[in-house]
């Protein structure tokens, strides 16, 4: 097979030759860096050093690729009635967001203390999201305004998208990421510990802000699914294990996720769910809400999740719903030895040994500082036993 039959078999339910081997590393971890150690010197072509990364290593594709939209959506853009003002303080330590509307502003407010962003502070979304200690949304009247006065979203180009996919041909699948997850895009507007508490204590505030959300990433998200992509990456690692339990999850959170993720489907696209690894109690939950797509990166404790066991995932989920980790790429493929990440990368492949529906990949991106030894040593770990275990 070839790497993308080989993908495709995996999240189509059918069987592949061998077990995929892969790692995370995406567009925007080509330009931060780290994989510097497989590819330097680095190029223009960010997306050709992407593909260049996995094929030195000569490992499956899964090539994840932005979209460029800012979140929230359109939130950034100026109109006569909507109006941004960024202000940055005198020692540089923090930066202040206002939102100038007919009938009130809308304020934020970000802590920039250690932290390095991508060109503009402004532009950095993604950055700016989890330094954030004062949020636009703070009762029912802001979102009213918000309502009101936000700029169209935008009719936006996601041609690249088609174009990368004729690119790559059968060295891989195309995934673009398509807006966050419901959950994680309130959270970019309503302070986290009252978007938590509103479902109990405003629930009518929460709904209204839970409907204007989905309603947001559905309209973006279905435009991307349509783009051209093999399967979409949604974003979802907030509401995750250590911050809800199943029976929140399920009633509060789980309804919008899954109009979401339906909406995608909804033409035969594929969904890769990133939860960040914390999930051993949501199991059961993503089990209904994820039939038939896929959920990441189910990490271990060592990379900051909680899944100890695959074959116990695996029992919760049930059989249609595809796995991709568990590698700890935080502290053993940076700071371990050749050996014991070879003998890390066979135990887990053992574990999983004869689970169709199983993508072995690290469970993040590549820490900064990480030995190229230890990255060649997981590739070819990984690729021996896949190989001789199929023979």
């Amino acid at each position: 097979m070839t790497s993308r039959e080989r993908l495709l078999s995996v999240f189509n339910a059918n069987e592949p030759d061998r077990t995929p081997i892969t790692m995370f590393i995406s567009d925007t971890d080509i330009v931060d860096g780290p994989p510097d150690c497989i590819i330097a010197p680095r190029t223009n072509d960010t997306i050709g050093d992407l593909i260049r990364f996995h094929e030195i290593l000569n490992i499956d594709i899964m090539l994840r690729i932005s979209t460029d939209v800012f979140e929230p959506i359109a939130f950034n853009l100026d109109s006569k009635d909507w109006e941004n003002i960024w202000e940055l303080s005198a020692d540089e330590k923090h930066l202040s967001h206002r939102i100038v509307t007919p009938e009130a502003e809308l304020k934020e407010t970000f802590n920039l203390e250690g932290e390095q962003f991508h060109g503009d502070y402004s532009e950095d979304w993604m950055k700016l999201r989890n330094v954030r200690v004062e949020s636009l949304i703070k009762n029912a009247k802001d979102l009213e305004i918000v309502k009101e006065y936000r700029p169209q979203v935008p009719a936006y180009d996601f041609s690249h998208i088609k174009a990368t996919k004729s690119r790559l041909g059968e060295r891989g699948i195309i995934l673009p990421r398509v807006p966050s997850g419901v959950f994680n895009y309130a959270a970019g507007l309503m302070k986290l510990e009252e978007l938590f508490t509103a479902p109990i204590l405003e629930p009518a505030l929460y709904t209204e802000l839970m409907e204007f959300c989905a309603n947001d990433v559905i309209k973006v998200g279905k435009k991307i699914a349509a783009a051209g992509g093999d399967v979409v990456r949604v974003i979802a690692n907030i509401a995750n294990s250590s911050m809800v339990g199943g029976e929140f999850y399920s009633e509060h959170i789980l309804p919008y996720e899954k109009r979401y993720i339906d909406s995608l489907t909804s033409d035969g696209c594929k969904v890769l769910f990133h939860n960040c690894g914390q999930c051993a109690a949501l199991l059961p939950v993503y089990r209904t809400m994820l039939d038939g797509q896929a959920l990441e990166s189910l990490s271990p404790p060592a990379a900051g999740g909680d899944v100890t066991d695959l074959k116990a995932a695996r029992a919760a989920l049930g059989d249609n719903v595809v796995m991709v980790g568990n590698f700890d790429q935080v502290h053993l493929l940076r700071s371990g030895t050749a050996e014991q990440v070879r003998n890390e990368a066979v135990r887990i492949l053992k574990e999983v040994r004869g689970d169709s529906r199983f993508i072995f990949s690290t469970s993040d991106s590549i820490i900064p500082g990480t030995p190229k030894e230890n990255v060649e040593a997981l590739a070819e770990a990984g690729l021996e036993y896949v190989r001789a275990s199929s023979a």
